[in-house]
């Protein structure tokens, strides 16, 4: 009988792979429990947190309405109603609107009896009235006068006017705003005693040119739209030949003080022409009596799109405003190259600017953001799962309610990048109310830009513990020479400097007030470079073989291929057939393309990509939001 031979050496081996599957399965079983206590956890959470909308504690005594298109008396009729009463709070989305409104009361009323609070300037802000950006503004008072209210709808700034519209404490309110926003607002207010509806009719015509408008045509006091910060160099450089300097830009990247230089420019006649980005139309009011659009698409952070006619309506009818000029008329800009404009949605953009047409206004419901108190967090470290139970709770909340959970992820994020800093000596200083201000600071977090929230948010950690900050951290110097976009980079530092030193004054030993010198200094050196900016500009031309491109490119496709494809010696160009397939001899670039030190050049008018980005006003816009906007945001 034969005995199979025998492995000794081999039994260790098969006990130790039997234990460490039978160890693999209990780690398995473990983790899956865990999951299951964590869902019946968070089930448990959202079911006996008996969800409810915030809501305010005294009820408004009357509401009104003040629905209609642009140029109808809207803003009007409500300041009118806040000079009256003496006291209280008029809130819009652009600091330039606060600034109007400031400047329109201040006009009428005694010294003292009206304040400014953009976050960005501080002018007798515990005045009885106060005007102000919704971010500002307080949630209690007498009466509030909110401006451009459909942008409760926003999807990055809509969650303050619904907090503010939702909760504010207010005797009486005055909601502006276009008639499709309606239905988002009202039920807002349902708790009101009384409810008023004002309709307002546009107070001046608002004419269709019939044919296209080349730049050699343009008049004075006209408007011309375009949709991206190069877009609107190559325009200008277009129109500059023909009105020589007197042709102004307006973008979101331009700092506040050099916006409001732009427009009270244009407001006295000296300049005749200005072209600008949709960052005009937001409520702000200029003398023009035609507005010509460039171009009718723009990129709005995700896709390059046709403009709604919601958006086009905002624009146009900012020409023909009523008590500065006669009426209006828009129409298309032609003979820029690369740039097209839909004459058909301008003509529906029009109708609904007069009110004669519905727009389409994005029916987005308002959106609720959680305080610090609503999340039962303790730690810094809860924070993330707070806000992830929150984001439930609130969508459980809302599910048959008017507004919807606003999306915290970008929260969360932030949290995320600030724990590790906190697991060491900056620690100390990381407290929830510390970390909750933080992450919350109206501070870009889109790339380029996420590196500075961080760099200031690690900066006020190590002044809070005693560590040394450099100030050239927190506020960056000023360049000695530069370009436009140079001291643009220059200003919205600074006013990133000034977010984070008003919420944590004394970081690196500086005061916001620092910032803003900083800024201010960066504008004036921006309004001096930018007429050899709009002079200069050679956006529009293939910096390579001159031929006409859109003017969010550099060089055409042929070139852009050509230059990473052909070898030394080979022609470029073969012949004379060019990329569009239309026989052509080159052309020879735009002279003036290039310049040294402040004269800006083509790099004033760069963008810092290939393709044109939205204007951004938001702050931030745009300018957005602050800065940003995601766009900003526009802020």
């Amino acid at each position: 009988m034969s005995v199979p031979p025998q492995h000794p050496a081999r039994r260790p081996e098969s006990r130790r792979r039997e234990r460490g599957t039978a160890r693999d399965l209990r780690t398995r079983d473990d983790d899956r429990a865990a999951a299951r206590i964590e869902k019946l956890a968070q089930q448990s959470w959202v079911a006996g947190a008996e969800p409810e909308l915030p809501v305010r504690t005294t009820r408004p005594e009357h509401v009104v309405f003040h629905l209609g298109p642009t140029n109808s008396g809207k803003t009007y009729d409500s300041l009118v109603a806040l000079a009256e009463n003496r006291s209280g709070v008029y809130a819009a989305p652009l600091r330039q609107l606060a600034h109007e409104a400031y400047a329109r009361l201040s006009a009428q009323l005694p010294p003292g009896t009206v304040g400014l609070s953009t976050g960005e300037e501080e002018i007798d802000p515990d005045a009885p009235i106060v005007c102000c950006t919704v971010e500002k503004a307080p949630m209690r008072g007498d009466l509030l006068v909110l401006d451009e209210s459909h942008w409760v709808a926003d999807p990055d700034r809509g969650h303050h006017w619904a907090r503010l519209v939702l909760t504010g404490d207010y005797r009486e309110m005055h909601l502006i705003s276009a008639a499709e926003a309606y239905l988002l607002l009202k039920p807002l207010v349902s708790d009101a005693k009384k409810i008023t509806v004002v309709n307002h009719k546009r107070l001046s015509r608002l004419d269709v040119l019939r044919a296209p408008v080349r730049p050699e045509g343009v008049r004075p006091q006209t408007l011309v739209v375009a949709f991206s910060r190069k877009a609107v160099y190559a325009v200008a450089a277009a129109l500059d030949p023909h009105r020589r300097g007197k042709v102004g830009v307006l973008y979101g990247a331009l700092p506040p003080a050099t916006r409001r230089e732009v427009i009270d420019g244009f407001t006295r006649g000296e300049t005749e022409v200005l072209v600008t980005t949709d960052v005009i139309g937001h409520g702000i009011n200029v003398p023009a009596t035609t507005v010509l659009f460039a171009e009718t698409t723009k990129f709005d952070g995700v896709e390059r799109r046709p403009l709604r006619t919601w958006e086009t309506a905002q624009i146009a009818g900012r020409a023909g405003r009523y008590g500065l000029t006669g009426h209006g008329s828009v129409g298309v800009l032609a003979g820029v190259t690369g740039l097209r404009a839909d004459a058909g949605l301008l003509k529906a953009g029009a109708e609904v600017a007069r009110g004669d047409a519905m727009s389409d206004l994005p029916k987005r419901a308002p959106r609720l953001r959680p305080e610090l108190d609503d999340l039962g967090a303790f730690e810094p470290v809860d924070l993330p799962e707070a806000l992830t139970r929150w984001m439930a709770w609130a969508r459980a909340a809302t599910r048959d309610q008017s507004m919807t959970a606003d999306d915290v992820t970008s929260l969360i994020v932030r949290v995320h990048a600030l724990l590790p800093l906190l697991r060491g000596p900056l620690g100390a200083a990381g407290d929830l109310w510390t970390v909750w201000r933080l992450i919350n600071l109206p501070i870009d977090y889109n790339p380029p830009r996420r590196t500075r929230w961080l760099v200031l948010a690690k900066a006020a950690l190590q002044s809070a513990v005693g560590q040394s900050v450099a100030p050239e951290t927190v506020l960056e110097p000023l360049p000695d020479k530069g370009t436009v976009e140079d001291y643009e980079q220059a200003a919205a530092a600074a006013r990133d400097a000034q977010t984070l030193l008003r919420s944590f004054p004394g970081v690196a030993g500086l005061t916001s007030e620092d910032a803003a010198e900083v800024e201010e200094a960066a504008a004036a050196r921006i309004t001096e470079l930018l007429p050899a900016a709009i002079t200069l500009s050679a956006s529009g031309r293939c910096t390579s073989c001159g031929a006409g491109i859109a003017p969010w490119f550099s060089t055409c496709r042929d070139c852009s291929v050509g230059t990473a494809s052909r070898g030394p010696g080979r022609d470029h160009h073969r012949g004379t057939q060019h990329h569009d397939g239309h026989g052509r001899h080159p052309r020879p670039a735009r002279t003036g393309g290039r310049a040294s030190g402040a004269g800006g050049g083509r790099a004033a008018a760069s963008e810092g990509g290939r393709r044109g980005r939205g204007s951004g006003s938001s702050s931030q816009g745009t300018g957005g939001r602050p800065g940003a906007a995601r766009p900003g945001r526009s802020r």
